[in-house]
């Protein structure tokens, strides 16, 4: 039975409150359905094109097939409003990025002296959002599964791995996007480091949002030339010591003692 349920019968408050109070977020769900509908394809279309597609087919072939016996009128109705639903969803989804962070000092308030550091080349588990990349291929990603580890020379890096999926048995995500993607930030690029919690699901995460300047070196026939672009990552934790423990450490570089505060360096 549910954990929340009452003589088998879930309340319908589950929509804004938890069980035992834990924050629910509807708008989170909705961002995670918008990227998994876009991420995940049938032929070159995405999923939550498909049903409107489907509805529109079904009401236009019988009319121009001159098939006015067929009942179809009412199956296109129906696809085409969960069709309609599934594209505003989307669309409203992605000038997001599928995400919303809402920023909370407090969850950096109490950061606990005897904080466990992290170990160079500890992996941490994270989720990750933003920017990953390999060889010169760039995809955004999020909520990916992925490790964090700090090298001895203190640049960080995040590794993530990407697998193939399905949703609702017909749809795949691409095969360009499986394999290991990867941020690497540089402690003396980093802009500025942010508590808060993330809302990709129905529970909002503790993260870190994370501005730096990237710095790649593109090789081209006769030159070499370096690319400057200015970058954000969230990282997501399961629990808040974790949090406190990323948070030291890339807050570390940074020389300010105080790190309960915004780490902007100057």
């Amino acid at each position: 039975m549910p954990p929340c349920a009452n003589g088998g019968i879930i309340s319908l408050t589950l929509a804004l409150v938890g069980c035992k109070g834990k924050n629910v977020s509807l708008w989170g769900g909705l961002l995670k359905l918008g990227y998994r509908l876009q991420r995940h394809r049938i032929g070159p279309l995405a999923l939550g094109y498909w049903p409107l597609l489907t509805g529109l087919l079904l009401a236009g072939i019988p009319c121009l097939l001159n098939l006015n016996r067929v009942p179809t009128w009412p199956y296109a109705l129906a696809l085409s409003v969960v069709g309609v639903a599934l594209v505003s969803i989307t669309l409203s989804a992605r000038p997001a990025g599928y995400i919303r962070f809402e920023q909370d000092e407090s969850l950096a308030a109490h950061l606990h002296p005897d904080v466990p550091p992290i170990e160079p080349d500890e992996k941490v588990s994270v989720r990750a959002t933003g920017i990953l990349e390999v060889r010169t291929e760039r995809h955004y990603f999020v909520e990916a599964e992925a490790n964090f580890a700090t090298m001895e020379t203190r640049e960080h890096i995040v590794m993530a791995r990407i697998p193939l999926s399905r949703m609702w048995l017909v749809a795949r995500s691409s095969k360009d996007d499986a394999g290991w993607w990867y941020a690497f930030v540089n402690p003396a690029h980093i802009r500025s480091i942010q508590t808060g919690r993330l809302h990709h699901g129905l529970r909002p995460r503790p993260a870190l949002k994370i501005e730096y300047q990237r710095r790649r070196l593109i090789e081209g026939k006769k030159k070499t030339k370096e690319i400057i672009s200015d970058e954000t990552i969230y990282l997501s934790v399961a629990n808040p010591l974790t949090l406190h423990r990323l948070l030291e450490n890339l807050a570390r570089d940074a020389g300010r003692q105080d790190k309960r505060q915004q780490y902007v360096p100057l």
